[in-house]
């Protein structure tokens, strides 16, 4: 079965696959790769085809694939933030792993930690983990996920193997539905995947019912409001969101808001956008303003990021978005 329940990613499944097999796979590895991609789930594959006894590991079939694709093994650790915010991956959750490495395997040959958002430590928990990363243990094995690698230090970088998880095509997103989840139709799945560009666990959270979905296309209606020369477009576009019902879509609206930007951009530079459903109002964004004004945006769509972590008051988040917005595309 080895990693064939895992949609994508062919040469990086190859790869893994023989550092295993062989072996020789490195004893602190970086996942990179946006939320929804799968870190997760190919995280705790790999250590499953470490632990695993069959000749063809991992056979996905076994007791120990089992349980530790299921979080039961108690030789594979999982660890992750709290507030999922900036910072939040505490020095004494890094100490404490520090401890625990040295305690040899209850079961297994390996003792695997899964450190999910490790991008959100600050210096100081990376330096306590760069510690146990210069001298581990031989059983030990780091497995590191993260949206941006930037955000670690040189010295945690140099000690790790780096391997990023990419979107999907469209059809393997549409195979991977279909085989995930039972109930929505052809229509709507293949909307949902155009919202998402080929991330399959967008496509699966925005199916399920939560804010994906209406976020994309509010956040295409901002866009495209951005560009109007009536102010009051963009006021009423955003206004919409100050009701005590909308909180949610507005706390789901920044990182969709940004792919527009972002997609404006590189079709700016030449390249396509990634998400088809963002196209036209992307092509329109870099037809009207220039690169400084699109990458202006891009940083108000991240100070949203950060002021929602902060719980800022939600009209007055929607009056600061506004007047950043205005203030971002007028950028010289």
């Amino acid at each position: 079965m080895a990693f064939e329940t895992f949609f994508g990613n062919e040469s990086l499944k190859n790869t893994i696959l023989q550092l295993i097999r062989t072996r020789t796979l490195p004893h602190a590895i970086i996942l990179e790769g946006e939320k929804g991609v799968g870190k997760r789930t190919f995280a705790r594959l790999i250590a499953a085809g470490l632990l695993c006894k069959q000749a063809q590991a991992p056979c996905l079939e076994c007791s120990i694939c089992k349980n530790v694709l299921s979080a039961n093994h108690p030789d594979v650790l999982y660890y992750e933030t709290e507030k999922h915010t900036k910072d939040n991956f505490k020095i004494d959750t890094v100490r404490a792993i520090r401890d625990i490495a040295y305690i040899s395997p209850n079961q297994a040959a390996y003792k695997v930690f899964i450190l999910a958002e490790a991008d959100l430590m600050n210096s100081a928990a990376q330096n306590a983990l760069l510690k146990i990363l210069e001298e581990p243990p031989a059983y030990a094995v780091f497995i590191l996920l993260c949206e941006k690698k930037s955000a670690f230090l040189e010295t945690i970088l140099s000690r790790c193997a780096l391997y990023r998880l990419e979107r999907v095509s469209d059809a393997l997103a549409f195979e991977a539905v279909r085989s995930l989840l039972s109930g929505p139709t052809e229509e709507e799945i293949n909307k949902a995947i155009a919202l998402a560009g080929g991330n399959i666990g967008m496509v699966l959270e925005s199916l399920r019912g939560d804010e994906t979905l209406r976020a994309n296309e509010k956040a295409i209606e901002i866009a495209g409001a951005v560009l109007s020369s009536y102010e009051f477009d963009l006021l009423k576009v955003l206004g919409e969101l100050e009701s005590s019902g909308a909180k949610a879509l507005l706390y789901a609206l920044a990182e969709p808001l940004k792919n527009v930007f972002r997609d404006a951009v590189a079709i700016r530079c030449g390249g396509e956008a990634l998400i088809r459903l963002n196209e036209d109002t992307a092509q329109k964004l870099a037809a009207a303003l220039t690169k400084k004004q699109l990458f202006a945006l891009i940083e108000v769509c991240e100070e949203l990021k950060r002021r929602i972590q902060r719980n800022m008051n939600q009209k007055l988040l929607v009056t600061w978005l506004s007047a950043a917005l205005t203030t971002a595309a007028e950028y010289e």
